[in-house]
């Protein structure tokens, strides 16, 4: 076993996996180590969300934009396993036209895809979305 290496990446989760292959393929010599099995820790019990960075848009516009490049490079390199499920952002009677509107102008800065839907056309796509759902992105 080498005992040099340039980077040492510690925990075999879908994170340090994901981690130790870029900086693989980016031609750094790499070591993980994982005190257990391969994605037994957190990883193994995780939902396996993959979100747009969407809810970032307004309140952190970087976070947002590498949610969403890194969202286009594991489509890249592992499309196989990803399954659009689209989501939403609704506006329901209580919450402000001012933020509807910055989280739209906030997406479509940081190039995240996103339309506006009435309340009518977002139940057709969750029809469990309340009957007060003004509008949705």
């Amino acid at each position: 076993m080498a005992t040099d290496t340039e980077v040492l990446v510690l925990g075999g989760g879908s994170t340090g996996c994901g981690i130790a292959r870029d900086l693989a393929r980016r031609g750094l010599e790499v070591t993980l180590v994982e005190r257990g099995t391969l994605t037994d820790g957190t990883t193994g019990r995780m939902h396996g969300l993959l979100h747009s960075g969407g809810r970032y848009a307004v309140s952190d516009r970087a976070s947002a934009r590498e949610c969403i490049e890194e969202n286009e490079v594991l489509r890249e390199i592992a499309g196989h396993c990803v399954e659009e499920t689209g989501g939403l952002f609704v506006q329901r009677p209580e919450d402000s036209d001012d933020y509807f509107r910055e989280k739209l102008e906030g997406c479509r800065k940081c190039g995240i895809p996103a339309r506006v839907l009435s309340g009518a056309e977002a139940r057709e796509v969750e029809p469990h979305l309340a009957a007060d759902v003004k509008r949705a992105i």
